[in-house]
């Protein structure tokens, strides 16, 4: 018997029948082992169609072709580095310096959301005009 179960739920209703259905018959069964175990549950984190609108050739590679600040244009990852400190937050190094807080551990609302503000951003201050962005 597998020692992890992962369900993905989408609504209220489909959570208590996965409950019922396959959450309680899984902890009754690795429950009588006598190991410790962890429950956790919690948003799903950022989904690889998510992850592939934004970088593959979606958003950022979008941005990066269209928008020159100052007559430069920056690549994907600056840009990325950019949104996450407008839109996500800093943390401070020791030198001083900040870098700007990871993406990945935002939910598939979080990550939304971010997407969501970066192209206001890049359409409203930068001029960009995104062209054939797959849903995510």
């Amino acid at each position: 018997m597998s020692e992890t179960l992962t369900i993905e739920l989408h609504n209220r209703q489909q959570a208590w029948a996965a409950i019922k259905a396959q959450v309680f018959p899984f902890l009754a069964q690795v429950l009588q082992g006598g190991h410790r175990w962890i429950l956790t549950i919690g948003p799903r984190k950022r989904t690889k169609p998510q992850n592939r609108r934004y970088w593959g050739n979606g958003v950022l590679a979008q941005v990066a072709a269209q928008a020159a600040v100052s007559g430069r244009l920056y690549s994907a990852e600056s840009w990325h580095e950019q949104f996450k400190r407008m839109f996500i937050g800093v943390e401070q190094l020791p030198d001083g310096s900040v870098i700007g807080n990871s993406s990945t551990s935002l939910s598939t609302v979080e990550f939304s959301e971010f997407c969501t503000q970066v192209e206001a951003y890049a359409c409203a201050e930068l001029g960009v005009t995104f062209y054939e962005l797959e849903p995510a």
